[in-house]
């Protein structure tokens, strides 16, 4: 399922540790207001450090969110969770500059980079060396 809508709060992760093989699990949680004449919140959870930080959720931002929903029964009693495994963001705004270094020429450029610091554009590799004056290239290319 997916829903828009504006992003109110990020809220503190639960960090549990697992019975199985002791290691950490992180469950994050963020509340979204939808949109509309009669606009609901809903809390949101998140599990996985990695992922949560792959979003990229920023407080005020629009974003799509994908979502899951499941009930299950304890003792008796029904409880529901929301499980966002992916947002987008819509507004149009853009994350913050990044400075992402450019290994091909050795320089440092600032670019627009993802939640995760990487540019989600390839780096521009340099020119090859065009032949001068009356020289001919190895090929036919017109370029």
């Amino acid at each position: 399922m997916e829903i828009t809508g504006k992003v109110l709060s990020i809220l503190e992760p639960q960090r549990f540790t697992s019975k199985k093989d002791g290691s950490e699990i992180v469950k994050n949680f963020f509340v979204l207001e939808t949109q509309g004449q009669y606009p609901k919140k809903i809390a949101f959870s998140v599990l996985g450090e990695d992922k949560f930080k792959q979003m990229g959720l920023v407080v005020g931002g629009v974003y799509n969110v994908s979502f899951d929903v499941e009930s299950r029964e304890w003792q008796g009693k029904w409880f529901s969770d929301v499980s966002a495994w992916r947002a987008i963001r819509t507004d149009g705004q853009q994350p913050q500059a990044n400075t992402v270094a450019n290994t091909a020429n050795g320089n440092t450029t600032t670019t627009q980079a993802g939640a995760n610091g990487v540019s989600p554009f390839p780096t521009a590799q340099p020119a090859a060396e065009q032949p001068q004056g009356g020289e001919k290239a190895d090929d036919d290319l017109p370029f």
